[in-house]
């Protein structure tokens, strides 16, 4: 597929668009990471945002999407100097995913890691402003 801007600028479409997404169903589903973004809370915190790509032809059929995604958030405990804390009881929701992924062991680790890594995913389902969203709420491995 090429894009052309000028084409897209000057042309006319016909018919309604939509206007909500179809959430992938909740369930749970083979995925494989598609990217990571890190970004910093308004307190100070951090959050690690894990977009999965989901493996199901079912999944791409209810919602009309070929690379239906879904993003995990995941929170972060970090050190008084920025990194990743790994003391006892921290980060344990990292340490899962990690574990699902097989990147949980004593090895230098980055999260860039995660990208292309597969793991059984639970998706579930939040309501924020009216509107139904899908989550990642829990990894598991293959």
């Amino acid at each position: 597929m090429s894009f052309d801007p000028d084409q897209f600028l000057s042309g006319a479409v016909a018919g309604e668009m939509a206007t909500e997404f179809t959430p992938i169903p909740e369930g749970e589903y083979n995925a494989v990471i598609e990217k990571v973004d890190a970004r910093a809370t308004r307190g100070g915190g951090a959050i690690l945002d894990v977009t999965w790509t989901i493996d199901d032809q079912a999944v791409r059929d209810a919602t009309g999407l070929d690379n239906p995604r879904c993003r995990q958030s995941v929170f972060l405990d970090i050190t008084a100097s920025g990194g990743i804390d790994v003391g006892k009881g921290k980060n344990v929701q990292l340490g899962r995913l990690r574990e699902a992924v097989g990147q949980n062991g004593p090895q230098a680790w980055a999260p860039g890691m995660l990208v292309g890594n597969v793991a059984r995913v639970k998706v579930e389902h939040r309501l924020y402003e009216g509107q139904t969203f899908a989550d990642v709420k829990k990894v598991s491995k293959l």
